[in-house]
């Protein structure tokens, strides 16, 4: 009787375990990805649009690359946000105008009001997609792409903006920038969500906190939040470690991670859902 017993209750375990795991699979493979080519003014940026199962709508965010353009990881952030009913738009918008990460500052600087009116036609072909939602679209961005997540919110172009380590300077030391984050946000600014590490030394943290002192100063909605002992690309994991869900190249920290994907999908949700 005990063996039956046994037997019948292992059996419903296995059975619930494959439950679970044909339901992961199937909102894996439940994505849908598309590479859209021909967007903005000048017709010359190409994206990737993921969109979850279902006709929606959705909210929507961009996904911004760093300095070295579209990686696995940014793919894997948008993709995941995806699960959780976001629909995500990931702009090569450094390939449109030939920028590496040599000369990130292109982007801020020469190309600025491309990229600035590139990311204003993306939003715009988002809104005209009937399964998003138009009047709920977001940004988040990691090192350059944080800068332009906040420039974005900062403009109104978007409902809200997560800046991962943003690059506030604009990718570099006294440069003329056309959007100098220090002098654009204003009360009626969208709010922003700031994550930085303390020992970042790529973008040093006195600048998120320079930052929140301005916004401070201008009643613009924002949240802080800064690592303690944690480098530039926190989120991301070095490559020969254990992956996760935003694996590829950095200097990961688990617990910093799962915290900051908590505090992104709450500010998201927020402002967003």
């Amino acid at each position: 009787m005990n063996t039956k017993f046994s037997i019948r209750h292992i059996n419903t375990a296995i059975f619930i375990f494959l439950g679970a795991l044909m339901l992961i699979v199937s909102q894996s493979f439940a994505l849908e990805m598309t590479e859209i080519s021909g967007l903005g003014p000048s017709k010359n940026v190409k994206a990737d649009l993921i969109l979850p199962d279902g006709n929606g709508p959705f909210p929507a965010v961009l996904v911004l690359h760093t300095s070295g353009s579209v990686q696995s990881a940014d793919i894997a952030f948008a993709k995941q946000l995806a699960n959780y009913g976001f629909a995500c738009l990931v702009p090569y918008y450094f390939d449109a105008y030939g920028i590496g990460e040599g000369s990130r500052a292109l982007s801020t600087t020469k190309y600025a009001d491309n990229t600035f009116d590139d990311f204003t036609s993306e939003i715009n072909y988002l809104k005209t997609n009937p399964r998003i939602r138009a009047e709920k679209i977001g940004a988040v961005g990691f090192s350059m792409g944080g800068y332009w997540a906040l420039v974005l919110a900062a403009k109104g172009s978007v409902q809200a903006g997560v800046s991962y380590y943003g690059a506030i300077s604009g990718g570099g030391k006294n440069l003329d920038l056309k959007y100098p984050l220090t002098s654009i946000f204003t009360k009626d600014s969208a709010p922003v969500l700031i994550l930085h590490g303390s020992n970042d030394t790529t973008v040093p943290v006195q600048q998120a906190e320079r930052l929140a002192e301005i916004l401070d100063k201008k009643n613009t909605p924002y949240e802080l939040k800064i690592y303690d002992g944690s480098e530039h690309r926190f989120e991301r994991e070095t490559k020969g470690k254990a992956t996760n869900k935003f694996a590829n190249t950095g200097t990961y920290d688990a617990n910093v991670a799962n915290d900051s994907w908590d505090r992104t999908l709450k500010f998201l949700g927020k402002y967003l859902k």
